[in-house]
């Protein structure tokens, strides 16, 4: 019987390349598609998002904003108050197909019999999945293979006695569906999945095929057949090197520290596995102040965790470590002088003289006193303080000159830009739109509209700002260094790759290290009468069968090569995660160079700094990721 393969990849609105409509509807056409064949795609769905929402969600939004008694938690628009919201992703996007290139070409018979069974699939897939909104999907055979896209909205419908009696949640639609999770390597979208590749199967045999597995070079064999086969390609050539150890190696000592050593790792493995595999937990402020010190110090003890908009999100099992960091934060009292400071470095930026700066200190409520030396007071103090007593920073040349410098800067800026426009670069180039963007930041900035907290209270210009600013001149560098957002594009989708196949390597030296902590198992179990609950003595004695080298005078250096598979592990594991920050830096400058180049990135920074201000966060927020 003919033999195909199967994929079945799921994708997310919210990650890059997770999700592409404009490409779906070859709005944008891309190298590899073959545009003399365009006419022989099928769409089968065509519809917005925004439309997909309203349709969904309009009737359960109107409930809930009349029930709403304040106006600053009614929903406006639904979906970019999820797609903002990083709580849900807004929609997903699965990519199915049969065969690939070599098996089922477009053109080909095959290629015509997987269209069928493509077609078979998605005319069946809301029967199959009612929770599952498809608002765009199209059947592509301008490309090497025929394959689908569907985009779609998970929605719920129960279980909802606070917010919305319908909303977006793809756990909540699965399980509606009836995939409970049984663990959290088994959740309901792991069973979904798997649900959906055996309903691909069920269509291949239907139409006389049966399942390739890829880069198997094997008849259909049990799971367990399988996995004996690839132990033994593992375990036969690395239970040789055992002839070359020497008899000092064998020793009862080197065995019993080895095992030691062993046993340790062993523990420290499980506890990292088990980390990996925990749940984030979202945590937000409404003091800046110690959200910045919570962060400092996970820093400090390299706790990761990714950044969000109000906060940040680490997972489940660093909660305890990060409520004791918390309890460690003190409020720092601010002192009149401390506070006056802070109200002029404030004020100075969005003054552009030096009386400027002293009317708005006014209507901050200070009494200013002139004179020979300047002299302020707040309305609740009975001292007035001379702002030379300040500091160096604060007497009235240094204050004039700090606002001189600012000024200084804005006309640099702006003559940088006017120096393009002369040289009739256009308004449009990537040059020029980061300058304005920067331009634009800074006035913002001098508005007021965005933080305006500083790193360190003791020095007047460590804004936070200047963090914003070097993510854009190093845009900028790039940019001027020949980048471009094509360029930013393919290294981040070669570090995505490169970072997969780290990933696998990490996987497969895990494979490994199993297979021999099994076969370390069964040699205990038929050399030392070891009890085990894993394997019976029989299925022990079975499987040495495999492994005639293995002897009663030698099995103990098994530990030597478990020991060395150790080691392996820990390198390509470190080989990933520096890859794997690799490719998180390269994402952030991505994002933000897309936000820039399409003019929303100052935008989204005021719009997050709005919402900070006006919602009302408890002091230590924790919400599931």
């Amino acid at each position: 019987m003919k033999q195909l393969s199967i994929s079945f990849t799921l994708g997310k609105a919210s990650i890059q390349h997770g999700a592409n409509i404009d490409h779906n509807n070859r709005e944008f056409i891309a190298k590899n598609v073959n545009q003399s064949k365009t006419h022989e795609n099928v769409t089968y769905v065509k519809q917005t998002v925004e439309n997909a929402y309203t349709e969904l969600f309009e009737k359960a939004v109107e409930e809930y904003n009349a029930n709403q008694k304040r106006n600053d938690r009614k929903i406006s628009n639904y979906y970019e108050h999820i797609a903002k919201g990083r709580r849900e992703e807004a929609f997903y996007e699965i990519v199915v197909q049969f065969g690939d290139s070599k098996t089922a070409p477009c053109g080909s018979e095959n290629g015509k019999l997987t269209k069928q069974m493509l077609d078979e699939y998605i005319r069946s897939f809301k029967q199959r999945n009612p929770n599952l909104h498809i608002f765009n999907a199209v059947l592509h055979m301008d490309e090497a293979t025929p394959h689908l896209h569907i985009d779609f909205i998970p929605f719920y419908t129960q279980g909802r006695k606070n917010g919305l009696s319908k909303g977006v949640s793809m756990k909540s639609a699965l399980i509606e569906q009836g995939f409970n999770p049984k663990s959290i390597r088994e959740n309901q979208l792991t069973a979904w999945e798997k649900s959906e590749r055996t309903y691909m199967e069920e269509l291949l045999n239907r139409h006389g095929f049966t399942r390739e597995d890829k880069n198997a070079d094997y008849v259909h064999q049990t799971v367990e057949d399988f996995k004996k086969t690839q132990d033994e390609k593992k375990i036969i050539p690395a239970i040789r090197k055992i002839k070359n150890i020497s008899d000092s190696e064998l020793s009862v000592e080197h065995v019993r520290q080895l095992k030691k050593k062993l046993l340790s790792l062993e523990r420290k493995n499980e506890t990292l596995e088990s980390q990996k595999h925990s749940p984030y937990k979202s945590f937000y402020y409404s003091n800046p102040d110690k959200q910045s010190f919570v962060q400092a110090k996970l820093d400090e003890l390299k706790i990761p965790y990714r950044e969000t908009e109000n906060g940040f999100e680490a997972q489940e099992c660093y909660v305890e470590q990060i409520r004791k960091i918390e309890k460690a934060y003190k409020t720092p009292r601010t002192s009149a002088r401390e506070k006056l400071q802070q109200d002029i470095d404030r004020l100075l930026m969005q003054s552009k003289t030096f009386d400027e700066l002293l009317e708005k200190l006014k209507k901050e409520k200070y009494i200013v006193k002139t004179g020979k030396y300047i002299s302020v007071k707040s309305t609740n103090s009975n001292q007035f303080i001379r702002l030379k007593s300040l500091g160096e920073f604060y007497s009235e040349y240094a204050l004039k000159n700090r606002i001189k410098a600012k000024l200084k800067y804005e006309r640099e800026l702006a003559q940088k830009i006017n120096m393009q426009k002369s040289k009739h670069v256009a308004h449009s180039s990537p040059q020029v739109i980061i300058l304005r963007t920067i331009q634009f930041y800074t006035i913002t900035f001098a508005k007021g509209a965005l933080p305006m907290q500083k790193r360190d209270s003791k020095k007047p210009f460590s804004w936070t700002n200047d963090s914003e600013l070097d993510k854009l001149l190093e845009l900028n560098q790039k940019i001027n260094s020949g980048a471009t957002l094509e360029t930013l594009q393919k290294e981040f989708s070669d570090l995505e790759k490169s970072v997969s196949e780290k990933e696998k390597e990490v996987e497969k030296s895990k494979a490994d290290l199993q297979s021999f902590y099994n076969l370390r198992e069964q040699i205990q179990i038929v050399f030392e009468g070891k009890k085990s609950e894993i394997f019976s003595p029989e299925q022990a004695k079975q499987a040495l069968k495999a492994y005639p080298n293995i002897t009663v005078e030698n099995y103990h250096n098994i530990d030597v090569l478990i020991s060395d598979e150790i080691e392996s592990l820990q390198k390509v594991n470190h080989d990933y995660q520096t890859e794997k920050e690799k490719l998180e830096k390269a994402e952030k400058l991505l994002s933000m160079a897309e936000k820039v180049m399409g003019g929303t990135y100052i935008q989204s920074l005021v719009s997050a700094e709005r919402e900070r201000r006006e919602s009302k966060y408890i002091p230590n927020g924790l919400k599931p990721a």
